[in-house]
């Protein structure tokens, strides 16, 4: 009976902690939703530069910003805003061989892709992490691209839903 006992412990506890729920609340220490022009990384103030060559409005690059995720070399890097000017979306873009390693890493990361679908040219799978998805285009030819959308809104709402006190 001794000797069950820390191993029934040890298992709970690794249930306990498969358990917990990943939260995604910032992309490179930037939080969702928060205001452009006040966006600092190690204290230093976020400078963007509107991204002329994106489609995507309100589409930005940072000047000499990392172009890398773990070991996968990106083509892009695009950080969007709403209308409101509040950080909402990443648009990621790398070569065509760099896709299984991407895949690896959101594989690792947030286990197996929910949702899987083919549309014309593009391969298409998705992680949904409480308010944030990720969605990783791998194209036929030449490159592959992700891209990570926050729903802050809704989070945003639904904490001061629960919180009401009028009644």
């Amino acid at each position: 009976m001794k000797k069950l006992f820390p191993v029934l412990t040890f298992i709970l506890f690794a249930i306990g902690a498969s358990a917990q729920e990943t939260n995604v609340t910032s992309f490179r220490n930037m939080a969702w939703g928060a205001f452009k022009d006040s966006l600092f990384v190690k204290g230093k103030k976020v400078e963007f530069v509107k991204d002329k060559s994106s489609l995507t409005k309100n589409a930005y690059i940072i000047p000499n910003d990392d172009m890398t995720i773990g070991n996968v070399k990106l083509n892009k890097v695009n950080y969007i805003f709403n209308d409101d000017g509040r950080f909402v979306k990443v648009y990621l873009e790398g070569p065509k061989e760099q896709t299984d390693q991407m895949k690896f890493i959101l594989d690792y990361k947030f286990g197996t892709a929910k949702n899987e679908s083919k549309v014309d040219n593009v391969a298409y799978k998705q992680w949904l992490v409480k308010d944030v998805t990720f969605t990783l285009g791998e194209y036929d030819y030449l490159k592959f691209e992700v891209k990570i959308e926050s729903n802050w809104q809704a989070s945003e709402a639904y904490k001061k839903n629960i919180s009401v006190d009028d009644f």
